[in-house]
């Protein structure tokens, strides 16, 4: 028998309250929320990260995930079956995911094609005798064949032996190619490849506890294949539970881009993009798409422009001309009830709070109004953004929070 999914719901609570207020007055104030909305509301989840794993959403480890109990709540709140929802920048597929179990029909773009592999295979039901087949068949071929991988070259990376031991290079290839040459089908030959790139981050020399790429060499294995039979055999129990239809879709397209929609438009957009002075996801992820054969550069050119870690005010501009530019691209295929979903992250810069969110606002405001604004307490334990805004100061008093808002078109 199963065992019955527990499926955290966000918690939610009015800035009206006495305690609330006092506790996150001065982020209200400065990120000027209620300009726009007199009345905002907190959400919160207190789920551990293990339960927020539900389904397949932990197959991956990805820095600034969207919370499922966020794109949960909001696909229950402003969609019913069957309907329509974009999600552009779809990144570690949440939306997706929770569009399936809530049984709606989803699209879902992404320029990073390690996230649109990733967001492809969350929503897949695997059939589980073919995978562990396929598992047993490459466990025997990857002990018996004494293939060597001399080239040590990694797209994208100018030395790979800085991040990677050698031996571990020869390893990730040798499990590559055996995936890519057995007789599986597509999906679980995909399913395989994320349980592959999962790994890449723990047994190469850089650390698991950032998303920023440092050294940490005492991590490094020479050896993948244990890590990988242990993550594929859970991806096995993850994706056995996901429903088999065929309702959502998950495809490379910028968020400039246009989709074709054969004539649809969306009941719900939900846009998680990367926030000013976040991470620079292709660079981020710079190790498994070397091993997935992409070069990270190429993909840098494509993304909204952010400025983390360069502490230039100046650069906000950039990322607002961007965002701006692809928020008004998602207008045009917005249901005229629709409504558009952004949760995004103001930032501080030498001390200066800088209220991205609302400048943001601002700037759609000729086709936007807003329907309501929220502030997201994130948990600490999560690899966010957030998590690496761990600072306070006097005029805020607190650390950082996601913004969350739902705008409508006028």
């Amino acid at each position: 028998m199963k065992n019955k999914v527990i499926i955290p719901e966000l918690e939610l609570a009015s800035t009206g309250n006495k305690e609330i207020l006092e506790k996150y007055g001065g982020l209200l104030r400065s990120s000027r929320l209620k300009d726009f909305s007199p009345e905002v509301e907190v959400w919160a989840s207190s789920a551990s990260n293990h339960a927020l794993a539900y389904h397949s959403h932990g197959i991956f480890r990805y820095f600034g995930k969207f919370p499922p109990p966020v794109a949960r709540h909001l696909i229950k709140e402003y969609t019913t079956e069957n309907d329509l929802i974009i999600d552009p920048m779809c990144g570690s597929g949440t939306t997706g995911l929770e569009a399936l179990l809530l049984n709606r029909r989803a699209k879902c773009y992404d320029v990073n094609p390690l996230s649109v592999l990733i967001s492809s295979v969350k929503i897949s039901n695997i059939d589980t005798y073919e995978i562990v087949e396929v598992i047993e068949k490459i466990k025997n071929k990857y002990e018996r064949d004494k293939i060597k991988f001399t080239d040590h070259e990694l797209v994208g990376l100018r030395n790979p032996t800085h991040w990677f031991l050698p031996e571990t290079i020869e390893s990730l290839q040798k499990i590559k190619n055996l995936i890519y040459s057995s007789s599986a089908s597509n999906e679980v030959k995909d399913a395989l490849l994320v349980a592959l790139l999962s790994v890449v981050r723990r047994v190469s020399r850089a650390t698991t506890q950032q998303g920023r790429l440092f050294l940490d060499v005492e991590t490094a294995e020479e050896d993948a294949f244990p890590f990988f039979e242990k993550k594929a055999y859970k991806l096995v129990n993850k994706l056995a539970d996901i429903p088999s239809n065929h309702k959502v879709r998950v495809e490379a397209l910028s968020i400039f881009d246009k989709p074709n929609l054969r004539g649809k438009k969306a009941n719900l957009i939900i846009c998680h993009p990367p926030y000013f002075n976040s991470y620079k996801y292709s660079s981020v992820n710079s190790l498994e798409l070397s091993i997935l054969g992409v070069d990270h550069a190429d993909i840098r050119k494509l993304e909204v422009r952010e400025a983390f870690k360069v502490g230039k005010a100046e650069k906000v501009q950039e990322y607002l001309d961007d965002m701006e530019r692809g928020l008004r691209n998602l207008n045009t295929y917005l249901d005229k009830n629709g409504k558009l979903a952004l949760m995004i992250g103001d930032t501080i810069i030498k001390g200066e709070y800088i209220p991205v969110t609302s400048e943001l606002v601002k700037r759609l405001s000729d086709i936007f109004k807003v329907s309501k604004s929220a502030l997201r307490i994130p948990k600490f334990t999560e690899a966010s953004w957030v998590a690496s805004q761990r600072r306070k100061t006097n005029d805020i008093g607190i650390n950082l929070c996601d913004m969350v808002v739902v705008l409508e078109k006028k």
